[in-house]
Order: C-alpha cells, then sequence, then structure tokens
C-alpha cells in the first residue's frame, strides 16, 4: 500500500463532509412557504458517494507492480581476466514460473547492469524462454575492477581470484519491474596494472 493512502483516506472524508454541509445549505434551505427541496441533494450526494467509494477502492484494493526476481541469470564469459577482457559479455536472464513467458516481454530500453550500464544489444529465445542481453565488456571490466576494490582485497596485492555479484534490473513492457542476480569470476594477474579508481 502507498504511504499517502492515510492522507488521501482523510483528505477524502474531509471533502465527504465540506459538500455535504455545503449541498445541505444550498439545497435544503426552507422556501417561503416552509417548503424543503431535498431532490438535488439527494442526487448530488448520491453522486459524490459513488466517487467516495470508487476512490477508497481505488486507493484500497488496486496491487501494486510486483517486482519478478529472475530465476537465473548466467554471464559469459564465466571466468574474465580484468587485464585481457573479453570485448562482449553476455547474460542470459531466465524467469521460474509462473512467470517464465514474461521473460520475453523485458523491455531492452530499460536494462541496466549494475543500475548504471544498458546493454549493447539483445535478443530472445523460446526453448526455454529467456532474454539475452549483450554489454561492452571493457566497461563491464571497469564495475568489476571497482567491485573488487570494494571488497578490501586490493592491497598491498590484488592479484587473486574472486567470484563478483552483478545485478541486472529493468521492466516489462507494462512497466513491471524485475531484478535478477548474477556472478563472474575473476581473475587478477600479479603482473596487473593498477585497477582504475572506484566511483
Amino acid at each position: 500500500m502507498k504511504e499517502t493512502t492515510p492522507q488521501l483516506v482523510i483528505a477524502s472524508f474531509h471533502l465527504h463532509f465540506f459538500y455535504r454541509t455545503l449541498y445541505d445549505k444550498l439545497y435544503k434551505a426552507p422556501c417561503a412557504n416552509n417548503y424543503v427541496i431535498d431532490m438535488k441533494s439527494s442526487l448530488l450526494t448520491l453522486v459524490f458517494s459513488v466517487a467516495f467509494v470508487a476512490l477508497l477502492t481505488t486507493t484500497f484494493f488496486m496491487p501494486a507492480s510486483a517486482t519478478i526476481v529472475a530465476e537465473s541469470v548466467k554471464f559469459e564469459p564465466k571466468y574474465m581476466d580484468l587485464t585481457n577482457p573479453e570485448e562482449i559479455v553476455t547474460a542470459t536472464i531466465r524467469f521460474g514460473d509462473p512467470y517464465s513467458e514474461e521473460v520475453l516481454n523485458i523491455d531492452p530500453a530499460t536494462v541496466l547492469l549494475e543500475g548504471s550500464l544498458p546493454l549493447l544489444s539483445w535478443n530472445t529465445g523460446t526453448k526455454p524462454p529467456e532474454f539475452i542481453a549483450d554489454f561492452d565488456g571493457y566497461m563491464v571490466r571497469d564495475i568489476l575492477w571497482a567491485k573488487v576494490y570494494h571488497m578490501g582485497a586490493m592491497e598491498p596485492n590484488p592479484h587473486g581470484k574472486y567470484m563478483v555479484y552483478l545485478t541486472i534490473t529493468g521492466e516489462l513492457y507494462d512497466e513491471t519491474p524485475f531484478t535478477g542476480t548474477g556472478h563472474i569470476k575473476v581473475t587478477v594477474p600479479q603482473s596487473s596494472p593498477p585497477p582504475p579508481p572506484p566511483p
């Protein structure tokens, strides 16, 4: 439920009583012969009540879009030498049941690696349903360098092997968000140059 729901409900009740009081004053005022005109008041009150109920129903019962968590995200290459990265890094995304077919509805324009790197190209497969995203390998290498740096493994010698997790986020065409995480095994040779500064 949205954080603004209590404020909307309170505001709706205030509006309800305000308009009810206004209608009573305008349309239920006694005439010269003490005859009370009530038809317009009843009609307006009915219209407002229907709108009020519709507002409450929408506020309380409209479901928010749930984030789909990918069943698997597999990167290719599985291993990367940070001093000699591949030009392209490919991520294959699959959703689990009951959303497995929805992976074919991913909007490529929304797909980001680690919240910042857009894809270069994309494709889909149907057996099983999967979304295949290609990313710039050198940009992925820089992200991996920064992650290894923040793992506290860079001083005094950065060389070694690390498993680095990467997250992909995006939306379907109907704006349903999704997220998925996979990993690449990273090798930092002993003779490697110093990593780029962390972002």
